[in-house]
């Protein structure tokens, strides 16, 4: 009884804590807690579950006070496209670098005001995530000469598809973006493929800035990281690639033997993949790879005919190793990789593990 009496205590207080958190703050209140704040930290405000609506957020933009700030973040304050304007308008605001309108009320107009801004040149991160932004407001952003320095991106919890995406991922504006954030969104295939290639462009840029990009081992990239990697300009002129454990498939195989930028090749590991007799056939006939001195298959699923294909290959004849150990090679393909007269050059057992 005492448990439950204290609970009639203590609710109501809850309810009046929650309900104050929601009530809208009348426009001097709302300028008296901003002076406050920024007398603490005069470059950065933020206003967490203050409901300013529109006329508070043309209040906040009209205020000399905020030139000082870098950061502006306006979560759940029921702000709408008329105080995304004011914001995006506002000669107060010519130095703000991170801008966070979360959980508010932003459509396409509000984020082509974003997009056409004179104001927010210096922006680098720009969170809009859980508003109600599409296509067009996507694209509006993606097509913004305002946002050229924008670093992060945020537009999880919106109503994107597959258009907005495959212009935003493809922006020709857009050049330092480099982290897009579009979960729960309306992504459908399309969309989801070519997010993933985005993400995947600016890792691969990262490992080539880092000098990781010979030694991908164990990075478990799957074949649209491949794909991606070999669309790439960063592995023109490659010598030695590591590829090894990675989930590849036969398709991103053959793309790789097919890949004019892969002929300077000297060696090439493909342990530990999904690598199949069609894919050691690809290899095995690949005019791109003839300067190929090492080439690693162990722990594969090539069977008699791959190794037939490797046995009478025109192509790889300067091999001096060639692993295929742990694959479901025969004796018949073992008969024919010891007596083929093309890998003349292999100064290490087939077999071996080394």
């Amino acid at each position: 009884m005492q448990i439950f009496k204290w609970m009639g205590y203590v609710m109501p207080f809850i309810f009046v804590g929650s309900l104050a958190a929601s009530m809208p703050l009348s426009p001097d209140q709302l300028e008296s807690y901003i002076e406050k704040k920024l007398r603490r930290n005069n470059q950065s405000l933020k206003l967490n579950e203050k409901l300013i609506g529109d006329e508070g957020a043309e209040r906040l933009a009209a205020l000399p006070l905020l030139k000082s700030i870098t950061t502006l973040k306006i979560y759940k304050g029921g702000v709408g496209d008329a105080g995304v304007r004011a914001i995006a308008q506002s000669e107060n605001l010519r130095g703000l670098k991170e801008l966070y309108i979360e959980n508010n009320q932003v459509t396409d107009r509000g984020a082509r005001y974003l997009a056409e801004s004179k104001i927010l040149t210096q922006l680098e991160v720009l969170n809009l995530y859980h508003n109600r932004i599409g296509d067009e407001g996507a694209k509006a952003l993606a097509e913004s000469d305002t946002l050229k320095n924008i670093l992060e991106l945020n537009l999880n919890y919106n109503f994107i598809g597959d258009e907005g995406v495959q212009v935003l991922t493809h922006s020709k504006k857009l050049n330092r973006l480099s982290r897009l954030q579009l979960a729960y969104n309306k992504l459908g295939k399309a969309g989801n493929l070519a997010w993933q290639k985005f993400r995947f462009r600016h890792k691969i840029q990262l490992w080539s800035q880092t000098g990781a990009l010979e030694d991908l081992g164990n990075s478990y990239i799957g074949d649209l990281g491949l794909l991606t990697l070999l669309e790439s300009p960063y592995i023109d002129g490659i010598q030695e690639w590591d590829l090894s454990h990675n989930n590849l498939s036969d398709e991103a195989i053959i793309a790789l033997a097919q890949s004019s930028k892969l002929k300077n090749l000297t060696s090439l590991k493909l342990a530990g993949n999904h690598i199949t007799d069609r894919g050691a056939v690809a290899l095995a006939q690949s005019k791109m790879l003839r300067g190929l001195k090492h080439l690693d298959l162990n722990y594969n699923v090539i069977g008699n005919d791959g190794a037939l294909a490797l046995a009478e290959t025109q192509t790889l004849t300067q091999l001096e190793s060639l692993r295929l150990g742990q694959n479901r090679i025969g004796s018949e393909g073992a008969q024919a990789l010891s007596e083929s007269a093309a890998l003349k050059n292999l100064i290490y057992p087939i077999f071996g593990f080394y």
